[in-house]
């Protein structure tokens, strides 16, 4: 049975996946096996098997797959920052961008095959594909998307508890563009103190300005996309 499965996927240029975490977890290792050149993947928030795919990834990676070079994309909410720990160190040829990115998930074998899962009225869908023309649609795609991701390679961290608690309201206060002694005064900080975190967190992010901080701060998850709202004062 596995071997009729198996030349099928071989033989078809789309093959439908039983839309199941097992049979998509087979079908993803199948086309890791034979990956030569380069993976590239992508994992946006709350599509379909997310969750199968980073554990197939991380199966991968663990028992060889990491001469192979790979690239991941994330959504904000599907970087898995253990994983990127275990996996993105120099020499390693994985890199992790977080990006907006379509409501799919996908893996990508040297530009030749790939593994779509998607969500749809008619509940969840799998595929393998081999059809070049779309293959090269969604490599065209990916591509697109990469070179204006962020690289998740590393974690804002400022060290000590203290300072790593004042990050997120830092960073928003620079999103909402708070003068240094506002947001010092209201963070209870010295605006000596205040400007040196800034600094730190621009640097951290690859800023050049404290505007884009925010930005690249919402892209990766650490704020919300869309800034909070101040409450409409009534007419008098």
């Amino acid at each position: 049975m596995v071997k009729h499965r198996d030349r099928q996927l071989r033989n078809s240029w789309v093959a439908a996946v039983e839309a199941d975490d097992k049979e998509v977890h087979a079908a993803a290792q199948d086309l890791l096996r034979t990956a030569t050149e380069r993976v590239d993947v992508v994992l946006a928030a709350e599509a379909a098997h997310v969750h199968v795919l980073h554990g197939v990834l991380d199966g991968w990676l663990r028992s060889g797959g990491g001469t192979v070079r790979t690239r991941m994309l994330c959504a904000q909410n599907t970087v898995d920052w253990g994983f990127v720990q275990r996996h993105v160190r120099d020499g390693n040829p994985l890199e992790v961008r977080v990006a907006r990115i379509p409501l799919l998930a996908a893996l990508i074998v040297d530009g030749r095959a790939a593994l779509v899962c998607a969500d749809s009225a008619a509940g969840r869908r799998a595929s393998t594909l081999r059809d070049s023309g779309v293959i090269e649609t969604l490599q065209t795609l990916f591509d697109g998307i990469w070179r204006t991701a962020l690289s998740a390679s590393e974690r804002v961290e400022l060290g000590e508890r203290s300072r790593g608690e004042l990050v997120r309201p830092i960073l928003e206060r620079l999103r909402l563009g708070a003068t240094d002694e506002v947001a010092a005064r209201e963070l209870a900080v010295s605006v000596r103190t205040y400007r040196r975190y800034v600094a730190e967190i621009m640097a951290l992010l690859g800023a050049n300005s404290r505007f884009q901080a925010g930005v690249r701060a919402a892209e990766l998850g650490l704020l919300p996309m869309t800034p909070p709202q101040e409450p409409q004062k009534p007419w008098r």
